[in-house]
This record gives C-alpha cells, sequence and structure tokens, in this order.
C-alpha cells in the first residue's frame, strides 16, 4: 500500500473550480474507509462496492490501484480503478474491466463537480491509459473533468423512476401491453424463482449458453469464433463470481415453465438504486407464454421492495427493438458521461490501432461478401 500524505501545494496544485483540495491519497484504497464512503454517498450503486471491484479482480484479472481521496474539508472520495495490459509493456486502467460496467467515484455526502476535476487532475499525472465512467444520475458532476487532455466518451442509458408503488407502476408508467404481458404468463403457469446465494447461476449460464447457439448464425464469423469470443467475453466465472462476492445483493431470477428454464435475469441492487446487469431467454420457448417480460417486472417490483428509487436497465446502443421494449417497461433515456485520460503519445497509438482495427472489420465484411475490391 503506498500512502501520500503531501499537501495539495506539493502533489497536484489546486484542481480547476474545486472546493477543497487534496490532503492525501491512499492506494489501494482500505476498506474500513471505502465502506465509510460508500455508506455516506445516497448515489451508490452495486459497481461501486469493494466486493464488486475484488469480483471484477478475481474473474477479470488486474491490479487493484483504487484511490482514496481525503481532501482539506475533511470530505473523502473513493476511485474503484484496476490496472491491466493494453500492450506488450504498455497498461491501462479503468474503473472495472470490459464487460463489468462502471464504478464510479464515491464521495462523502455524494459527488460533486470539484471532486470529478480533482480526480481528473490527479489521474492525469499517472501516466497511464484511463477510462472511468460516471452515472446517469451524476452527469452534470462528470462533466467537469472535461478539461484538457481528456476526452468525453457519451453513453445512453434507459432509467425507470421507482419512487411510485408496484400499483400505480403498472397502472401509469408501463405501457397496456406490458401490463397484459404480466398477466399472460400468470395464465400459462410461469414461475419466477429468485435467488440471492448463486444457485442459480448455472441456470443463468444454460440460458446464456442457449443463446449463443442462436446467435451464431447471425454473427457473420466462422462458428467456432463466435462461439470463442461469446464464451470469453461472459465466462461461467465471472458470474458465479459476482453472485458469491456480491451476496445479497446480486439477484438472480428465473422464469420457469413447463419445468423448463425459459428466461433470466441478474439484477444488482444497493441502496436506492439497481443495475440490470444481464438478461437473456428462449425466445421461441418465453416469448409465447411472455416470460421475458414478466421476469423483468418481477426483477423491478423486487427493486422497489428494497427500497430501491431508480433501476437502470443499461444501453442499448442503436437497437430500436431494444429501446422500445425497454420505453414498454416505463424506462426513460438519460444520458452518461464517460471520460478518458490519457498522454497524447499513447492517445496517438490508440487512433493508429483503432483505424487498423477498423480497416480489419472492413476487410473481413466484404471478404464474407465476396467482394473484390481493387
Amino acid at each position: 500500500m503506498i500512502d501520500i500524505d503531501e499537501t495539495i501545494d506539493q502533489l497536484l496544485g489546486h484542481a480547476p473550480g474545486s472546493d477543497a483540495a487534496i490532503s492525501s491519497v491512499t492506494t489501494p484504497a482500505p476498506l474500513p474507509q471505502w465502506n465509510a464512503v460508500l455508506a455516506a454517498d445516497p448515489g451508490a450503486t452495486a459497481l461501486q462496492t469493494p466486493a464488486y471491484l475484488a469480483a471484477a479482480l478475481k474473474a477479470g484479472g488486474g491490479r487493484d490501484i483504487s484511490r482514496l481521496y481525503t481532501l482539506t474539508d475533511g470530505r473523502r472520495l473513493v476511485l474503484p480503478l484496476i490496472e491491466e495490459s493494453f500492450l506488450p509493456g504498455l497498461r491501462q486502467a479503468g474503473d472495472h474491466p470490459a464487460g463489468f460496467g462502471h464504478g464510479s467515484v464515491l464521495a462523502t455526502g455524494g459527488l460533486r463537480r470539484s471532486d470529478v476535476a480533482t480526480v481528473v487532475t490527479d489521474l492525469q499525472r499517472l501516466g497511464l491509459s484511463i477510462r472511468i465512467g460516471g452515472g446517469h444520475h451524476t452527469a452534470e458532476q462528470w462533466s467537469a473533468g472535461l478539461i484538457p487532455g481528456v476526452v468525453e466518451i457519451p453513453r445512453r442509458v434507459d432509467v425507470v423512476d421507482l419512487s411510485m408503488g408496484y400499483d400505480e407502476y403498472l397502472t401509469r408508467t408501463v405501457r397496456r401491453g406490458t401490463r397484459q404481458s404480466v398477466a399472460k404468463a400468470a395464465r400459462n403457469g410461469v414461475e419466477i424463482d429468485v435467488d440471492t446465494t448463486g444457485r442459480l447461476i448455472p441456470v443463468f449460464y444454460d440460458l446464456y449458453l442457449s443463446w449463443v447457439e442462436r446467435w451464431i448464425p447471425r454473427s457473420g464469423l466462422p462458428p467456432a469464433l463466435a462461439r470463442h469470443s461469446a464464451l470469453k467475453q461472459e465466462p461461467y466465472a465471472k458470474f458465479a463470481t459476482v453472485a458469491a462476492l456480491l451476496g445479497e445483493s446480486c439477484r438472480v431470477f428465473v422464469a420457469w415453465h413447463q419445468g423448463r428454464a425459459v428466461a433470466s435475469c441478474i439484477n444488482l441492487v444497493h441502496g436506492e438504486h439497481a443495475i440490470g446487469w444481464r438478461s437473456y431467454s428462449i425466445k421461441e420457448l418465453a416469448s409465447p407464454v411472455a416470460a421475458n417480460t414478466a421476469t423483468q417486472v418481477a426483477g423491478i417490483r423486487d427493486a422497489m421492495d428494497s427500497g430501491c428509487r431508480v433501476f437502470d436497465l443499461g444501453q442499448s446502443g442503436d437497437v430500436s427493438n431494444l429501446q422500445s421494449y425497454k420505453n414498454s417497461l416505463g424506462a426513460t433515456p438519460r444520458q452518461v458521461v464517460d471520460l478518458r485520460i490519457e498522454p497524447a503519445w499513447m492517445a496517438r497509438t490508440r487512433t493508429v490501432l483503432e483505424r487498423g482495427k477498423a480497416g480489419t472489420i472492413d476487410l473481413l465484411g466484404r471478404v464474407r461478401r465476396g467482394d473484390q475490391g481493387t
């Protein structure tokens, strides 16, 4: 553990627009102080817990370089941060590895614009390529991190307001078709099981594997390569580890019809925030009995019962039918600000690599289509 006890004049200088300077930085962030800041931030999510960082490290690899900032006004900030390989001899860092979502910054009493500016200024001194993400509820604060040398990576997520009761949610928030689907699932004998012990992770993963096999013919890739890619991106150990380490915060829902699992989702719940982490179904079995919608609504109701005020259904990309489906569940779009911090030479290297990757993808596409090129 590196303990840095220096005044702000020695360490960074006063960050632009900040209310308080950094008194000290400790890395990795000690668990007692991390948990104290977690409890003092009303915007905290499951992705910002020490348990989730531990799961990401165990399942995804990397080195814990999380940072605890003590400010001169007595407030504290915590940034989950993992360092991993970028290229041979080069390192990059993020609040979590790819596929694990974004941890974001925790702050005593809630995140301020000045907190983001302070953290970004500190991270610029590390000389790493770093991507950190905000939340839909802190987009305005994260915009303060757009200082010279920082690139904005905008995202859009779909969020459900859970401030009302379940009955009001069904009658006033969701579309009529969603209410009808919930009733249809009940008429057809769909039963939904929920677990917080990891018992249903094997069932969930079997549904994911079934989804992969249906996706392979549409992927445009050789079957063996498509399957390898899908299993590498979402290995079983990833879900088993998150469920084991998060415990009650990791909720696995499975819809059963006639004794067979047909739909499932995993939600991560902490404080006032719930996150729809993953969701898969066997479409030809789930759709006729509306099992997928019933599973999603059951997860939303569980979050309400747990005291959550918002439910983040995640990104939909540019997939219009997925956006429409989330809207049918009562979700509305929210903007998120992610930031990439890296030295200029590394940014130029990344640009070259991304252009090469784009060219390779284009070439593979033309090969699959039989284009000759010139």
